[in-house]
């Protein structure tokens, strides 16, 4: 009885010492697959920030409400050049480093005051890494693609006619010149 104890003991230990690690590891999954860009779930997250600060939340919806991370990391892996697509992924990789360098701590848990600092300095090209600024303005511009291309915005705030005016299908023309 003592030896059944005891090699169950140790399966159950070594059980758990082979589960463990895998349990305890954190890595955080993007919500959706991409393809060409191999970024995680805290990439994700960073850009969803960014994302949000440039477009926040106000009496409108903001950035995260429309997933406009997710639109414009689909349009990086579909659209963009194996090359753009390098340049974006690092610009990210490099901008955690940017704004840690800015405040000493990373940009998801920078204040909203220091998230506009960070991305003021950005635009202002004060000393600002190549692939940061590229990383910025392709994130600047598929963010606000993806806000004007959402249902709010095409039915709340520029409201979309199919064609402008009225339509007249028959018009009887007096005079030909």
């Amino acid at each position: 009885m003592d030896r059944r104890l005891s090699i169950k003991t140790l399966l159950i230990i070594s059980v758990g010492a082979a589960v463990l690690p895998s349990c305890l590891h954190e890595e955080k999954r993007t919500s959706i697959s991409l393809k060409n860009i191999k970024i995680d779930g805290h990439d994700e997250e960073l850009f969803s920030n960014v994302s949000e600060t440039i477009i926040p939340t106000t009496d409108t919806p903001g950035a995260k409400d429309f997933s406009a991370h997710l639109f414009a990391l689909m349009m990086v892996d579909d659209c963009y050049a194996p090359a753009e697509q390098g340049k974006f992924v690092k610009g990210l990789k490099d901008f955690k480093e940017f704004s840690k360098k800015k405040f000493d701590k990373p940009f998801v848990k920078c204040t909203s005051s220091q998230k506009q600092e960070i991305l003021q300095s950005i635009e202002t090209n004060k000393n600002v890494p190549e692939d940061v600024a590229y990383f910025y303005s392709v994130a600047k511009k598929l963010t606000i693609q993806a806000f004007a291309s959402s249902k709010y915005y095409l039915t709340k705030v520029h409201v979309y006619q199919l064609v402008p005016g009225k339509f007249y299908g028959c018009v009887l023309v007096k005079k030909v010149s």
